[in-house]
């Protein structure tokens, strides 16, 4: 039998055909809502006071771990 006469690559094409067709069919999520929302989200927490906050508690934290130590 010659390759081209090859019934399993007829096969093989009618699969990947199919494969092809489904992947078409299956519809793209808009993920643009999400993608708002997650911006929102993080301009909200790179604010001056977002981030005065953090240092805030940082030296806090090492304050009270000087004067744990030291004590």
């Amino acid at each position: 039998m010659s390759e081209a006469n090859d019934p399993r690559d007829a096969d093989a094409r009618a699969l990947s055909q199919a494969l092809r067709e489904q992947e078409r069919q299956v519809p793209v999520p808009d993920v643009s809502e999400a993608l708002q929302q997650r911006l929102q989200a993080e301009t909200r927490d790179s604010g001056v006071g977002y981030v005065v906050a953090q240092v805030l508690l940082v030296c806090a934290l090492l304050a009270a771990g000087a004067w744990y130590f030291w004590r």
